[in-house]
């Protein structure tokens, strides 16, 4: 019988160690021959999630409209309305005012550009592989810890390293889009852009223009640089951020969030 209580009270503290020694790993990732706290551990999907929005809401919409503002003025100065006489009368007067009307068609053809350019540039680049670019970026610097985290410490050594690698990805993408948009994009979008404006004017030699006719100056646009490479210099500069301190604050700003 006492034999059997020893046996009993051993099997007991065996179990207690067992269930501390559980605890305590639960408390501790092991990478190598480390010990990680959770409490120093960051929830990667989380912080690749926050640092996505911030460079999607501070640095490329405002890059976008940017671009889509300088594109869509360089459309209005390219697109040119003539009034053409179509009676030998000497003096006509035209029922249209003609400035007026340049003008209410320069706005249009701003309207029109800016509303379709924020498609073309999201269709071209894809701003939703960016975070799992990010996360991709991060294992190369940090090891991989169970639950899908990486170390504060990891994150706050190799910031600037980070920080380098995702503005080197940003501008090789970022050139390499706004190539293609200038080539294939853009072209297609002053034509279009032209034919809406040819359509009003039909409307108003139609319907209004009597001893006058409106139409659009004839030039050739097939080889402009729409996207110069001063524009694509400052859309850069706006992704990437000038203020590399800044950005720096920013990457163990959202780690902290996500430990």
């Amino acid at each position: 019988m006492k034999l059997n209580v020893i046996a009993l009270v051993y099997w007991i503290a065996l179990c207690v160690s067992n269930v501390m020694s559980l605890n305590t790993t639960s408390m501790d990732y092991v990478v190598g021959t480390s010990h990680y706290h959770k409490e120093n551990t960051v929830d990667l999907s989380r912080f690749t999630q926050l640092l996505h929005n911030h460079l999607l809401f501070d640095h490329y919409e405002q890059a976008f409209h940017q671009l889509s503002r300088k594109i869509s003025m360089q459309f209005r100065d390219s697109i040119h309305v003539k009034m053409k006489k179509t009676s030998k009368v000497d003096v006509i007067v035209s029922p249209v005012d003609v400035q007026v009307l340049k003008r209410q068609l320069r706005g249009a053809v701003g309207s029109f550009v800016e509303d379709k350019l924020p498609y073309i540039l999201n269709n071209r680049y894809k701003v939703s592989n960016l975070q799992s670019e990010l996360d991709t970026i991060i294992y190369h610097h940090c090891p991989h810890l169970p639950n899908n985290g990486v170390t504060y410490d990891c994150l706050s050594e190799n910031r600037e390293g980070l920080l380098m690698e995702i503005q080197s990805y940003t501008n090789k993408h970022i050139q390499s889009t706004l190539s293609l948009i200038n080539q294939d994009d853009l072209p297609k979008l002053f034509e279009k852009t032209r034919a809406q404006i040819s359509g009003i004017l039909t409307h108003f030699n139609k319907h209004t223009m009597t001893d006058h006719r409106l139409e659009l100056k004839n030039k050739q646009f097939a080889d402009r640089v729409w996207i110069t490479d001063e524009m694509i210099d400052e859309f850069i500069s706006i992704i990437n951020h000038t203020d590399s301190e800044e950005e720096n604050s920013s990457i163990m700003y959202f780690s902290q969030l996500s430990r």
